[in-house]
């Protein structure tokens, strides 16, 4: 397999699509492809970017961590899918309105693939809430726009109130439920929430948007606003990572689909997380998207049609596996920086996607 044609696009889109990126693929359960191009930072100063320098996932968060942490907790006993919402949380139930009938009908597996009928987002940052807490009872509070499970809208409100679900069923918050969940079995050392606060500098970090009150970039603190205020520490947003460590989390997951290995869930497991759970076209797993040919844009023309799932990031990511081909690529990129009017990303992933499929 040759990867030039791959590598001389990414070249090409340094200062054009993002100021730098991070490349992992694994093909049959191996580490094929990794390299890095261009700047972790530009603005105000000119950093490169290496293999092992961190990106904000953003929301890769979600399949990587709240949906693999909540199939973690479903086999110890501690939840089920089609439990409902308000069992765990009683204040689901209510809005600033009162009890919401319908709303109490939700289920977890509702929130894992966005049909729970949440908005998509909310400024909760602007709230002026006093404690994580409060945040997390005012997401859990948000009023419904149609009945649960009837549509989909892809919504970050709804991985809050997973946060909150995880938290209050584990006892523990989400960065530790991590750690211990999927950090710590698969030996990921640059995986994290909040790396400023796990020994990592800014120089091991690339940086995202300009903070209009600081004038200077976000470097490893988390971009998105709500996530920021959640203390960095939410099921939606809030992750670091390398490029190879998010490719052996895909990997994982997808030798577990494949029968081969169960360090991080059962074949089981695997298979209910990625099947198709709700929506026709624009479909949805637990945590990812079912890959479907005439219409998933992000992941190109060449994946398997209804056998490949993925995820991007606000800030510039993506993963997607395939589990025809027997194949995981990861793209890490920071085309938010130092701006987020940059959104190129949306033209480059497809070329990117089929480029690599044509190299294997």
């Amino acid at each position: 397999m040759s990867f030039d044609s791959l590598r001389i696009a990414l070249a090409n889109a340094v200062n054009d699509v993002f100021p730098g990126a991070s490349v992992a693929v694994y093909k049959d359960d191996k580490l094929v492809y990794e390299e890095a191009f261009g700047y972790a930072e530009t603005v105000p100063s000119r950093r490169n970017t290496s293999i092992e320098t961190l990106y904000d996932l953003a929301s890769l968060t979600k399949p990587l961590a709240a949906s693999i942490v909540t199939a973690r907790l479903m086999e110890e006993g501690l939840l089920h899918l089609k439990q409902r919402v308000s069992e765990v949380l009683p204040e689901y139930s209510a809005t600033n309105a009162g009890h919401d009938e319908l709303k109490s009908r939700t289920e977890i597996w509702m929130l894992l693939s966005h049909s729970a009928g949440l908005p998509a987002w909310a400024p909760l940052y602007k709230l002026g809430k006093s404690s994580r807490e409060e945040l997390l009872e005012e997401a859990a509070r948000s009023f419904i726009n149609c009945p649960p499970g009837s549509n989909v809208v892809y919504s970050d409100i709804g991985y809050i109130v997973l946060t909150a679900i995880l938290e209050r069923v584990a006892g523990e918050r989400i960065d530790r439920l991590f750690e211990k969940l999927v950090a710590k079995p698969l030996g990921l050392r640059k995986t994290v929430y909040n790396p400023l606060s796990h020994g990592f500098s800014e120089n091991e970090i690339a940086s995202t948007e300009t903070d209009p009150a600081t004038g200077l970039p976000l470097t490893g603190v988390v971009h998105d606003e709500n996530a920021r205020a959640l203390g960095g520490l939410s099921g939606h947003a809030g992750l670091f990572s390398v490029s190879k460590e998010v490719g052996l989390v895909g990997n994982q997951l997808l030798q577990a689909y494949l029968g081969k290995s169960d360090c991080l869930v059962k074949k089981a497991t695997a298979a209910t997380m990625l099947s198709p759970w709700v929506g026709d076209d624009y479909c949805y797993g637990l945590g990812w998207q079912v890959y479907r040919k005439t219409v998933t844009q992000a992941f190109g023309d060449l994946m398997t049609d209804g056998r490949a799932f993925g995820h991007t990031g606000f800030t510039g990511t993506s993963i997607c596996i395939d589990v025809e081909q027997k194949l995981v690529a990861v793209l890490l990129s920071n085309r938010v920086h130092p701006s987020r009017e940059n959104n190129k990303i949306m033209r480059f992933r497809p070329v990117f996607h089929n480029l690599l499929v044509s190299s294997l």
